[in-house]
Parts: structure tokens; C-alpha cells; sequence
């Protein structure tokens, strides 16, 4: 399931559009609009005088009355990245403004943290007393509660209670992602007619927005997940058996114009060879071949398909051979354009064993630096590749990998963090990049400039960064291959 996390920068720029959206409503122009267009000029300035500037009228707006005015100098102390001035200033208006907006906004990580789907629902119920929805214009804070409520009831296997909450989501703009979260949940505890019934109102809530060439931002919004939903549904379908429907919701992502992912090339696969639509299932996974996306099954699937469809398996072996040459040469030329030469940052930190490692203390070896979280989807998509690549350099001296877990969002990450790779069996070299009780900052992953997980960083014997590997993308074997190639060319 999708999590709901809500930090202090996302909060307040839910109150400022919420504000916003308010005074539109009214006719009237949000008094904050002006101030909210100076800063943000300010904030994107090169000149360093009005970032000062910025700083000494933020601090002038902290004295205001108003809760508005004091999320507005929340927002943009974040942007300036001033963590522990905006820490005090949520303190500040959490106190002042008890029943306010911020409060609201924060307070519901008490129903996400917890658990249990009845006492999530008791929390919840709770909540909802203490901020009433009909006293806030902004009610998309309660959507994301009953969502959460309802997904939780959905992973215990207790749907009526799931599409009681599911029901009561409200936002037209957010109900079709919200509708679409509660589904994959229902599926996964095998409540696909369920699942089924609620992605297909995400599919028709979008497409109630795409009518008439609909350009507002709401629109804008809700069409971004039209794709997925579709894609979503024919999974389901496909589970079902429904199998000409299933292709016909997954070519609408085709037909949109946007190009499968990994899953669904997996799923456009399985449907053209059941509907014994070999060719085109033959030439699909002849793509996959191509670009080095295939994996050992689609290798063995297009073997079968070739002899089937050329009546013996005369040529295969040559058509292999030239397509792994091929390959290893578009491997070459990508690294050949992606290849850098920069001063990794240098770091010392205690392993989870308690063990000191230094980066200065590996020259002369390849280190592989990950970074990565638990509450990170992508990362953990990119683990068993990871994998991979551990074991076959596990007996190679000069290669290292370091797993640096960091931007922490659970209340023990170092527990969730062993806890996640012992249950999965990774035998990782685990570093916790916690975030310093001063700064309030994670300073290994701040001192590399990472802005998104995952990250990889392969670095060579002079403690030179030479390779970055931002996201997670293409299957097992071409990533450990790919992976491979980038430290043997580092260390000849």
C-alpha cells in the first residue's frame, strides 16, 4: 500500500493552496498571494542578499496573529532548508492554534502509525471529533484518513469494512487515487472483485476530468494516474481470466502514448501468448531481448516461441550470440556517455555491528554506495539486483558494497532497517545515516547532494565518484550486468 507521510514542507503548502483556494471561492485574492509571490522570487534569486532578506521578514511573519501568515514563514524556512527554526515554528503553531489546520494536518499520523485496523478506526473516529470536517474548507487531510482506515480494514481480509470507508471519500480531485490505494489492498489479500470494482471508479473518476479537453490543474492532477489505473485493472482482469478485456484496458496506456513498464511488458506478454497471439507475443520479448531487458524466463520464453514459430530451433543459437554481442556494445557506448569524474565526499560512520567505516579507510577498492529507506518503494524494488551483484563480488577484496539507510521515517529506523533485510535474507553491509540531533539533517546522504532514493554512487580506488545511478529500472540480470560493467571499467 501507498503510504500517507506528511512532512512540514508538504503541510504547509497544503494550508497555502488551501488558502488559496479559499479566497477564490470567495472572489476575493488570498491576502498571503502577494507575500507568497515575493518570497518564492526571493528564494529562487542567485543573489545571496535576498535570501537574507527572505529570512529577516520571515522571521518579522512569525509574530503574526494569524495562522495563516505563520504556515506561510513555515513553508518557506523549509525551502531554506533552516530545519530547526521550522521543528520549533510547527511547535509554535501547534500550540497556538490546537484545533487549527496544522494540527489537523499532523495530528492524523497518529491513525497511520498505528497498526491494528480496529483501533486505527477508534483513532481515527477520535480524530474526527476533535476536527470536525464540516469546520475546513481543506478536507483532503480526512480522505487520506479514510483511506487509510479502509486499507488497513482491506489487508485483514475484512472488505465490507474496507468499501464501508472506500465509500466515503470525498474529494473528486483525490478520490480516484485514494479508490485506486484501497484496491491494491484489496488485491493483495485476494479480494479481486473488490479491487476490481473500485479501480474501475478511478478509471471513470479520471475520465469524467479528461472530458472536453479539460485543462485546469484539478484535471492536470487526476489524469496523471489514469494510465496506472487502467494498467491496475487489467491486472486484475488478467487474474480473473478476463483476458481479452485485460489487453483492452492495458493498450489504453499504449494508446496513450505511454510506453509499458517492466510489469506490464510482463503482463502484455502473458496475455498475447494465452490468447495464441504468438508473433506478437515473439516480437515483443524479441524487444526485450534487444535492449537487454529480458529476463532468464523471457529468454526461455523466446526460445520456445521461436522453435514454434520457425518449426525447429535452426539459427537461434546465432541470433543469440549476435544479440549479446550487441548488447555488451550498447552497455559500452551508455557507459561511455555516462561516466564522471568527481571527489566522493568522505564519511566515517559506525556499521549496525558497531564496526567504524571509513570511505578514506576503502581507497584503493570500488565501493558501491546505496542509499536507501525502508518506506522506499523503488529501493527495495532494486534489492534483489542488489543482490545479485553482492554475491558474485562477495569473494573480491577490492569490491564493496556500503548500504547507507537514511531520510528516516520510522520511529526506530535502525530496528526497521536489520529487521527489513534479515526477513528478506539480504546480506547487506548496513550503515544508518541518521539524521544529526542539531542540524536536522542526514549528513552522509546531504554531503553526496542527493535529491531522491534510490541513489547509487560507484566509486573507484582514488575515492573518485565515476558512476551515479539515480531510480530503479530494468530487470535483475541486465542491472547486475550493467552494474558489472561500470566496476570493471573503473578498476583496469
Amino acid at each position: 500500500m501507498k503510504k500517507i507521510v506528511l512532512n512540514a514542507f508538504i503541510l504547509s503548502i497544503m494550508l497555502a493552496l488551501s488558502a488559496s483556494v479559499n479566497a477564490q471561492v470567495q472572489g476575493t485574492a488570498s491576502p498571503s498571494d502577494s507575500l507568497q509571490r515575493r518570497f518564492s522570487a526571493m528564494i529562487r534569486s542567485n543573489d545571496s542578499s535576498q535570501k537574507e532578506m527572505l529570512k529577516k521578514e520571515l522571521y518579522k511573519l512569525t509574530k503574526s496573529k494569524d495562522e495563516q501568515s505563520l504556515t506561510l514563514a513555515l513553508r518557506f524556512f523549509d525551502q531554506l532548508q533552516m530545519n530547526a527554526t521550522t521543528d520549533s515554528l510547527v511547535n509554535v503553531i501547534k500550540k497556538r492554534f490546537p484545533k487549527g489546520n496544522l494540527a489537523k494536518n499532523t495530528e492524523i499520523n497518529v491513525i497511520y502509525n498505528e497498526k491494528d485496523p480496529v483501533k486505527k478506526e477508534a483513532e481515527f473516529q477520535k480524530y474526527l471529533k476533535k476536527f470536525p470536517p464540516e469546520k475546513f474548507t481543506d478536507k483532503i487531510v480526512f480522505d487520506y484518513g479514510y483511506c487509510d482506515v479502509a486499507s488497513a480494514y482491506a489487508q485483514a481480509g475484512n472488505s465490507a469494512k474496507a468499501m464501508q470507508y472506500a465509500n466515503q471519500l470525498g474529494s473528486p480531485v483525490w478520490r480516484g487515487e485514494g479508490w485506486a490505494i484501497i484496491a491494491a489492498s484489496l488485491k493483495g489479500s485476494g479480494d479481486l472483485d473488490s479491487a476490481g470494482e473500485l479501480i474501475k471508479r478511478s478509471i471513470s473518476n479520471a475520465e469524467s476530468f479528461m472530458k472536453g479537453n479539460n485543462q485546469s490543474s484539478d484535471a492536470r492532477f487526476v489524469t496523471l494516474g489514469y494510465y496506472s489505473y487502467c494498467s491496475a485493472y487489467a491486472d486484475i482482469l488478467y487474474r480473473q481470466k478476463r483476458y481479452d478485456e485485460s489487453l483492452s484496458y492495458l493498450l489504453k496506456k499504449q494508446n496513450g502514448g505511454r510506453p509499458f513498464d517492466a510489469t506490464e511488458k510482463q503482463t502484455y506478454i502473458n496475455l498475447l501468448t494465452v490468447l495464441g497471439r504468438n508473433l506478437e507475443a515473439f516480437l515483443t520479448l524479441n524487444e526485450l531481448v534487444n535492449s537487454g531487458e529480458a529476463t532468464s524466463s523471457d529468454l526461455a520464453r523466446f526460445k520456445e516461441l521461436y522453435v514454434k514459430l520457425n518449426g525447429s530451433d535452426s539459427g537461434l543459437n546465432e541470433l543469440l550470440g549476435a544479440l549479446r554481442k550487441k548488447q555488451t556494445e550498447m552497455i559500452k557506448q551508455k557507459l561511455a556517455k555516462e561516466i564522471i569524474n568527481l571527489p566522493a565526499p568522505l564519511f566515517t560512520a559506525k556499521d549496525v555491528d558497531g564496526n567504524t567505516v571509513s570511505l578514506a579507510g576503502l581507497k584503493g577498492k570500488v565501493v558501491i554506495v546505496d542509499f536507501w529507506a525502508t518506506w522506499c518503494g523503488p529501493c527495495k524494488k532494486s534489492f534483489p539486483a542488489m543482490q545479485m551483484a553482492v554475491d558474485k563480488y562477495k569473494n573480491d577484496e577490492n569490491v564493496k558494497f556500503l548500504f547507507i539507510h537514511t531520510w528516516e521515517k520510522e520511529e526506530n529506523p535502525t530496528v526497521a532497517a536489520i529487521n527489513y533485510l534479515k526477513e528478506n535474507n539480504y546480506s547487506f553491509h548496513l550503515i544508518m545515516d541518521l539524521k544529526d540531533p542539531v542540524t536536522k539533517t542526514n549528513n552522509i546522504v546531504t554531503s553526496y547532494k542527493v535529491t531522491g532514493i534510490p541513489t547509487k554512487f560507484i566509486i573507484d580506488g582514488n575515492g573518485d565518484i565515476r558512476y551515479k545511478i539515480v531510480g530503479s529500472a530494468g530487470n535483475d540480470e541486465a542491472v547486475v550486468e550493467e552494474l558489472s560493467a561500470m566496476i570493471e571499467s573503473i578498476r583496469k
